[in-house]
């Protein structure tokens, strides 16, 4: 991964308690429906934070999600930008955002209003209290339609049956959330949406303490899903080449 811009470098003061990361990927406008709302609730619980706005880009697309995200930055120092040429695929953009964040927690969520804001500091209380090294989302309540859940339901039943995760379930959920002590121990390397199964897979095998948070997923009237029927290959493709390379014990 390239090195992080002199722009994204946060200056030298003492680290956050809370960084979290928002992958703002082609929302546009709409971003601002996301961090405005979420930039004032981290402001209000009286904790260190940072927000980091992932709004990396391909160069053919016309997307101003880095102006709208830059704009709202200007005036918040507690707020970074990452915009850059994109070099893969979600996994990139989640990567990236984990390398720029310096809190003691990281919490990584989707710019796409899915999941409430609340979610983060909910989950970031949550992880406090409980002593996990890893948290996730686990969608008790999707309001995305019929052929995201059957998707979903055959992934994870698959999932469960490759990896043996019994007791975890909706390993895409999100919001995610690590410790910087499990992120820097994990060395995630997915450049997809695999990255999400990488995560859970790699705490596992780090013996590390893995809690769900239910959480209600929400209707997106701005977009159709990027999850289209090529990523069920790209996630089975996934699922056989971690468990050749990494098997069960």
């Amino acid at each position: 991964m390239n090195e992080l811009q002199p722009q994204e470098r946060r200056t030298a003061v003492p680290a956050p308690e809370l960084s979290v990361i928002v992958l703002c990927y082609r929302a546009g406008e709409s971003i601002l429906l996301v961090i405005d709302p979420l930039y004032k609730q981290l402001a209000s619980i009286g904790v260190d934070f940072e927000l980091v706005l992932v709004a990396n880009y391909w160069p053919e697309q016309h997307d101003p999600t880095p102006v709208f995200a830059t704009q709202f930055a200007a005036s918040r120092p507690e707020v970074r930008v990452i915009a850059r040429e994109k070099e893969g695929a979600m996994g990139w953009d989640m990567r990236c955002g984990f390398e720029a964040a310096t809190g003691h927690f990281l919490v990584v969520m989707d710019g796409d209003a899915q999941n409430p804001v609340d979610d983060a500091v909910r989950m970031h209380q949550r992880m406090k209290e409980s002593g996990a090294d890893v948290m996730k989302g686990c969608r008790v309540l999707r309001h995305d339609g019929l052929y995201r859940r059957v998707v979903s339901i055959g992934y994870n039943a698959l999932f469960r049956l490759l990896f043996r995760t019994v007791g975890l379930w909706d390993i895409n959920g999100k919001p995610k959330a690590l410790t910087r002590n499990a992120y820097e121990r994990m060395r995630l390397k997915s450049d997809d949406w695999f990255i999400d199964a990488e995560i859970v897979l790699a705490a596992r095998e780090l013996g590390l303490r893995i809690e769900e948070m239910p959480v209600e997923f929400l209707p997106n009237p701005e977009r159709a899903s990027f999850v289209r029927p090529s990523a069920i290959w790209e996630f089975l493709a996934n699922m056989a080449r971690y468990r050749r390379r990494r098997p069960n014990r």
